[in-house]
């Protein structure tokens, strides 16, 4: 798997494994801070954490928005299915619901499963905030974190877990 995940990762240009290793560590953090560190840890294979992988299979000839969501979820998916170990498997399986539900939210209007509330992955909640704040730091980087607390805080509870809304408030005072 190991070879794979890395041939799989090569395939994304640049800008998105950065934005992959930002947007994972903000994960980590987010989690910590609502008092889920304990799941890292549990995720983790070896030295890998399924954190760094949501935009996995992203392209830059990507028609689909979204194509890459299922294309990263497969890719864990049949890993999965492949998977040598439990630590592996929970790898594997976690990473998968990090590709495929990270564009969920929170009111049940995201995709692919119109899915709400806490029947998102955790995971994945706390990818969608991540994701977004990662993205408004680099579309708008000049912009202080006050400003940029009121574009994401516009979304939460509508796109956006509450409690993972506060904590990245927390995280990244105004």
């Amino acid at each position: 798997m190991l070879k794979n995940l890395t041939n799989m990762v090569l395939l994304c240009p640049e800008g998105v494994q950065e934005h992959n290793i930002r947007t994972g560590q903000l994960i980590r953090d987010l989690l910590t801070e609502i008092g889920r560190s304990d799941l890292i840890e549990l995720w983790r294979f070896g030295d890998l954490s399924p954190c760094d992988y949501h935009d996995l299979g992203k392209r830059n000839d990507d028609i689909d928005n979204l194509e890459h969501c299922e294309r990263g979820a497969a890719f864990f998916s049949d890993a999965f299915r492949k998977a040598s170990g439990n630590k592996e498997s929970i790898f594997c399986s976690i990473a998968s619901d990090l590709c495929r539900y990270h564009h969920e939210r929170w009111d049940g209007t995201g995709w692919p499963e119109h899915l709400a509330g806490d029947d998102i992955p955790i995971i994945a909640r706390a990818a969608a905030v991540a994701n977004a704040w990662d993205h408004l730091k680099i579309r708008y980087p000049k912009i202080n974190n006050t400003k940029l607390h009121k574009k994401l805080k516009k979304y939460e509870g509508i796109y956006f877990d509450p409690e993972i809304v506060c904590a990245l408030l927390r995280l990244f005072p105004a």
